[in-house]
């Protein structure tokens, strides 16, 4: 757990890089890519080390960040942060109820305080508190907020996808201090390549352009459920009509301005855990 007081060193390029790095320095947090950035973090400056990474890829740096961890990461209260039911703990305490999930997000996104987060927890606790959810499939996993969620209410199967080592490596180590390693497996890779499998629920907070894709293919039809956020209302719309388009009901959305998170499900597969098809 990174203490909020900590100095972040973050060196911005525009170039993806490898997840390993040569000669890493042991102040070195990881690497995080994003579209054509790559974030290198480190605890202390390292100025001198980047300088010959640039020099041996061919690189620049385009911004160099020094900031406090908490300005970082928004960070879980001592007392822990609560969406429906479930409790978002920084760390082992002896008062914790069921509903407890020791969360270190480490620099990567899932603290739980985004928007999307909450929505995505919120629509998930609700199905999942039907118990005929036996397997769920996280693409984007981040620090494994919603893959632990799912672990904790009952899930016996849970995969967690991320393509940035960074993100699997933090979900790996909240895996274990939540001693969940026998139901959920963490794979590094693309998240289109864990489509083959079945699942009977899919968690899907990505960028509108991965969201997009994946739903037109055509593993996307046999799926029963997803939950979908990390978008606006006009992208929303899109990947509503292609989800529409494979035959699925917009089961559930809400919205916090300028997110939007939905359930699209088989209405057969939503009627038999509700009782009802469209909101």
């Amino acid at each position: 757990m990174i203490d909020p007081e900590t100095n972040l060193f973050i060196y911005e390029m525009r170039k993806d890089l490898p997840q390993l790095l040569p000669n890493m320095p042991n102040t070195m947090i990881g690497v995080w890519n994003e579209e054509d950035f790559s974030y290198v973090f480190f605890s202390e400056p390292e100025d001198e080390y980047i300088e010959r990474l640039c020099s041996d890829l061919d690189m620049s740096v385009s911004c160099r960040h020094e900031m406090k961890y908490k300005d970082w990461q928004e960070g879980l209260p001592n007392l822990g942060l609560s969406i429906s039911g479930v409790t978002f703990v920084p760390g082992p305490k002896l008062d914790q109820t069921d509903n407890f999930i020791v969360l270190d997000p480490s620099v990567v996104f899932g603290d739980g305080n985004h928007p999307t987060t909450q929505t995505c927890v919120e629509f998930l606790v609700e199905i999942l508190r039907t118990g005929r959810i036996k397997s769920v499939l996280d693409l984007g996993c981040g620090s494994g907020i919603l893959a632990l969620t799912a672990a904790r209410l009952g899930c016996r199967k849970v995969v967690a996808v991320d393509k940035n080592r960074l993100a699997v490596q933090a979900t790996k180590r909240n895996v274990l201090l939540n001693e969940f390693e026998a139901i959920i497996e963490v794979r590094e890779g693309e998240t289109r390549i864990f489509l083959d499998d079945q699942y009977d629920l899919i968690l899907a907070n990505l960028p509108f352009s991965v969201l997009r894709d994946m739903v037109v293919l055509k593993d996307t039809s046999s799926k029963k459920a997803w939950i979908v956020s990390g978008i606006n209302a006009d992208q929303a719309a899109v990947l509503k009509t292609l989800f529409v388009e494979q035959n699925f009901v917009i089961t559930r959305e809400r919205i916090t301005s300028p997110w939007v998170t939905f359930v699209a499900a088989k209405q057969k597969y939503w009627s038999e855990l509700f009782d009802e098809t469209t909101f």
